[in-house]
């Protein structure tokens, strides 16, 4: 199997990993970070402003068990049923 590998451009679209705020409760941190929800889920995330860039060049942004579920229900992700 051949894979080629290339960086991300705009316009590539994709799915960006926002983190979920039950997992990183306090983002005092980081302070360019925006509470939002999963558009997909509804569950409470936060907004960094990297993925804001990333999202006006068009990529999506999902909470990250959202995108993880995308990424297994993909051709080749995750463990093959038996």
């Amino acid at each position: 199997m051949k894979v080629k590998i290339t960086p991300w451009k705009p316009g590539d679209g994709g799915l960006l990993c926002l983190p979920l705020r039950s997992n990183i409760p306090d983002a005092s941190k980081h302070p360019d970070w925006k509470p939002v929800k999963c558009p997909k889920c509804g569950r409470d995330c936060w907004e960094p402003e990297l993925a804001r860039l990333a999202m006006a060049a068009g990529a999506s942004g999902v909470c990250t068990e959202c995108a993880i579920r995308a990424g297994l229900s993909q051709p080749g992700g995750g463990d093959k049923k038996q």
